[in-house]
């Protein structure tokens, strides 16, 4: 018999989510700031900036470390942090670098241990019962491919760079040094160099602020081959990039071996409700509260269609017809490893229908999940069509404050070319401001544009089921499989009796029928525009 699992442990045991996505995520951001801010020592001839192979090694552990955390990967993101924090504190002189880092990898050990105790007390507080998996373990999937050609992408990347630093050495060995003198400075960064017989040549130096027309420079020539003594050339990133792909075969690999795992032995189950909240994710409940959800790669088909057609779904949405009778979800064994992060089976029937990762539930996952979310809207009110609702003040506040958030990280891009996280976090801050200075949705006499963070829908009247309101936010129901969008906090609170007014109108001029079309938001543009600009800049 499947006992049942005591839900409050299982949920006091969790580590919070923000100890991870706010607390060492920005941590890292204030190590890193702190480890930028504290200053280099000049490149001279005296003490060139030589490069550094293992430095450009451990910039993968400084670069996955929050992108792993911010994904949930937490044991992983804190190991990367505290490796990381002891390659600083080997590899780098500067002593700013060394605390800050130094701290953050303490917080991330700590964590890490947190985390440990934590997967263990939710691992007894799932119960006792132990089953065994049925059959064997499906065949080795897609993800063991992309190891290997991520595994022989990296090597030929240490080929690259083996044959590169090969190359700079052999110039190294032949070139004469001379004195060039500088002569041009070009978007503030590029310097450029004339040398004695009249060649000339362009240097992006780490602190190109610090040269001046006319200041002389020391250079390694070799005919055609000029590079800067004092700044030999970098092509560590080679390292860089092959030790990144290197690292994801590993993270793919050691998934694939903890999910073929699942069939080496008993392994803890648990029996609960499956409610499907998404074509290919599942929330699970136990007594009815939330536990859990997991994700598939194909819709398991648990439940039966609740309406008959299209036609049933609008009337009851709008509240004009009494919701058809729900019956109780469909149970699902779960079996894995029962804590955040784990590795677990769905099994229906005795037979394995799913492989997949436990994750927390989050807001989005339960909006939609109740039988009827929020309240219909039935009144109109009337309005001069077409008609637009606009973000508030604080929307377009925001919306002024992520842009320059962007700025901010493409000016830091300039300076730390190296940190392409920041590029990241520069496209996301784009993308969310354009959509703050948007309309949140337009009325017209066909149709109602909604406009989303990535796509734009224009809906005609007729194919709109209707609109509910939950709060300050409305969901409408369109279409011919009664999708549901819903709308950020709208400060017209009177935007669902317009939209409503809107529709009624546009059914009794009985408007000709058109389908719902879907286009790319302007602010995807936006944000390949921002990309470019980090490219090319």
């Amino acid at each position: 018999m499947i006992r049942a699992m005591d839900v409050q442990r299982w949920q006091a045991a969790a580590v919070p989510w923000w100890v991870t996505k706010v607390g060492l995520v920005g941590g890292w951001i204030v190590a890193f700031y702190f480890a930028a801010s504290g200053g280099e020592a000049p490149c001279t001839t005296a003490h060139p900036c030589v490069p550094d192979p293992l430095f450009a090694l451990a910039v993968v552990p400084l670069l996955a470390t929050p992108l792993l955390l911010a994904f949930g990967r937490v044991l992983t993101g804190c190991g990367m942090g505290v490796l990381f924090g002891v390659l600083d504190v080997a590899l780098d002189g500067s002593a700013t670098a060394n605390v800050a880092f130094g701290l953050h990898a303490g917080a991330c050990a700590a964590v890490a241990a947190w985390t440990l105790r934590s997967r263990a007390d939710q691992h007894d507080a799932a119960g006792t019962t132990l089953v065994s998996l049925p059959d064997v373990p499906p065949q080795r999937g897609v993800l063991r491919m992309v190891a290997v050609l991520l595994v022989l992408f990296g090597f030929l990347t240490f080929v690259q760079y083996d044959l590169t630093s090969g190359e700079i050495e052999q110039h190294e060995a032949r070139a004469s040094r001379v004195e060039a003198e500088v002569v041009e400075i070009k978007n503030t960064y590029e310097v450029w160099v004339e040398l004695p017989d009249r060649q000339r040549a362009g240097f992006e130096p780490l602190a190109p602020e610090s040269y001046q027309v006319g200041d002389a420079v020391p250079v390694l020539a070799d005919g055609d081959w000029v590079r800067m003594a004092n700044e030999p050339e970098d092509v560590t990133w080679w390292l860089t990039l092959g030790g990144a792909a290197v690292f994801l075969a590993v993270m793919l690999a050691a998934r694939e071996r903890r999910r073929r795992a699942l069939w080496s032995g008993p392994v803890k189950a648990v029996r609960l409700q499956a409610v499907p909240v998404g074509a290919r994710r599942v929330l699970l409940r136990h007594n009815g509260e939330n536990i859990a959800t997991v994700a598939t790669l194909a819709d398991l088909g648990l439940e039966e269609p609740l309406y008959h057609d299209t036609e049933q779904f609008g009337r009851v949405w709008r509240g004009e017809e009494d919701p058809p009778v729900r019956l109780d979800p469909p149970e699902v064994l779960v079996a894995g490893e029962w804590h955040h992060g784990g590795q677990v089976a769905v099994l229906v029937e005795g037979e394995v229908v799913a492989t997949s990762t436990l994750s927390r539930v989050r807001s989005r996952h339960t909006v939609h999940s109740a039988h009827l979310p929020g309240e219909p809207v039935t009144a109109g009110t009337p309005v001069d069509l077409p008609h637009a609702v606009w973000p508030g003040d604080r929307r377009r506040t925001e919306g002024v404050l992520l842009l320059f958030a962007a700025a901010g990280a493409l000016i830091a891009m300039k300076h730390y070319p190296d940190l392409f996280v920041l590029g990241f976090i520069g496209v996301q801050c784009v993308l969310s401001a354009v959509t703050r200075f948007q309309p949140m949705l337009r009325l017209d006499h066909r149709s109602v544009v909604l406009y989303t963070g990535v796509w734009t829908y224009r809906v005609p009247w007729a194919q709109v089921h209707g609109v509910r309101r939950s709060g300050p936010q409305l969901m409408i129901a369109f279409g011919p499989h009664g999708d549901v969008l819903t709308t950020p906090h709208l400060p017209d609170r009177q935007a669902g009796e317009k939209v409503m007014w809107a529709r009624a109108r546009s059914l009794l001029a009985e408007q000709p029928g058109e389908r719902v079309t879907r286009k790319l938001n302007v602010s995807v543009f936006a944000g390949l525009a921002y990309v470019g600009l980090v490219l090319f800049t």
